[in-house]
């Protein structure tokens, strides 16, 4: 089980499962983690597979080298002369002299991810032959000149753009990214001394997004589907005066889909609250907040020059765990639906849940 914000715990395997469909490697096509979606729990031994094979195929190929800036102490000049180190250290007296300078290397930030990716799948893959080749990967790459010297943190957080020159690399930079992903922090203050996965609920939110947008970009844009993620919406104003147009709050969507053939449009909003609140009485119902902002989000998109814009739908999505609600209501022409998905089901069914959602 891994822990979300503290207290809410989900299978780590549907956690892997989010973490799939969010990663850029779920949108390279399915057929490159066949069995993952329904079988999460082997999706590090299939990310092992594809890894240590990449690395593999690259060490046989000369690795993809950058220009990294080296200093060193040379007897003759090279690059720029770094001044007062050749004067402090008197190099010159040695016949050198300290120079930086642009240089070839493999031990780009790139290489060091793939490096700490290897490192990290080992301890989390359940064959002993696999994990002993990520470890045998591991040590080619730093024998080419990798260093280790680089934390899973920093791999994550580490912003690597790929470019139609990286095609060689593109498969393996995008399992790397995914396997960093997968060896989450441990929380050692857990109780009874068990170190258990933790995810806070801000890591948690934007996961989800993700997770959402990129699961329907995978699965609905073969079929006629076109999935936009963090869309602005503006407000229809009639007029205004000089100062409101820029106190209105800003309009923003998690996920917009639309499919011209059967003139749908769904504009999807997730939530990381329960899906319901109490109101008058005790009562259970759904929260005035959410099912306002949604309502705000297809009203004021209506347009004549729209035609899809009339009749566009609405869905507020929460991640619960043993909880199953789905419930749908037409105002003003737009249908407006509450549903939850229960994360701690199977991971089929936590794919076939997002599918209902919209297809049924």
């Amino acid at each position: 089980m891994v822990v979300i914000s503290g207290k809410t715990e989900i299978p780590i395997a549907n956690l892997w499962l989010l973490m799939l469909y969010a990663s850029k490697f779920y949108e390279a096509g399915t057929e490159s983690i066949d069995g993952a979606e329904k079988y999460p729990e082997l999706l590090p031994d299939l990310l092992a597979e594809i890894l240590a094979a990449s690395v593999g195929e690259r060490i046989r190929r000369p690795l993809t080298p950058v220009f990294s800036i080296a200093s060193r102490d040379l007897r003759r000049v090279r690059g720029r002369i770094d001044v007062r180190r050749t004067e402090s250290h008197q190099l010159l007296r040695r016949g050198q002299i300290a120079c930086r300078f642009d240089e070839l290397t493999v031990d780009s930030p790139r290489n060091r991810m793939v490096l700490a990716a290897l490192s990290a799948l080992a301890p989390l893959v359940d064959s002993k032959s696999l994990a002993s080749e990520c470890r045998t990967q591991a040590r080619a790459l730093e024998h080419l000149g990798v260093s280790a010297n680089y934390s899973t943190r920093d791999a994550k957080t580490l912003h690597i753009q790929l470019t139609r020159n990286d095609a060689r690399d593109r498969r393996m930079i995008q399992a790397a990214r995914l396997a960093l992903n997968l060896a989450l922090p441990t929380d050692a203050t857990a109780p009874n001394g068990i170190t258990r996965k933790t995810l806070d609920i801000h890591e948690f939110r934007s996961l989800f997004e993700a997770a959402v947008g990129g699961f329907y970009k995978a699965t609905l844009e073969s079929h006629g589907w076109k999935v936009h993620a963090g869309q602005k919406l503006g407000w229809r104003e009639d007029w205004a005066t000089d100062g409101a147009f820029s106190l209105m709050p800003q309009m923003k969507t998690d996920i917009i889909l639309e499919n011209a053939e059967t003139s749908r449009r769904v504009v999807m909003d997730t939530k990381f609250t329960s899906i319901f609140t109490h109101g008058n009485y005790g009562k259970e119902t759904f929260k005035s907040g959410h099912i306002y902002q949604l309502y705000a989000y297809v009203r004021t998109q209506e347009r004549e020059i729209d035609p899809l814009s009339a009749g566009s739908e609405g869905i507020l999505l929460y991640p619960a765990t043993g909880q199953s609600v789905r419930e749908s209501i037409q105002l003003s022409g737009h249908k407006i639906t509450a549903a939850t998905v229960d994360l701690t089901r199977p991971a089929v069914e936590v794919r076939q849940q997002l599918l209902d959602l919209i297809l049924t």
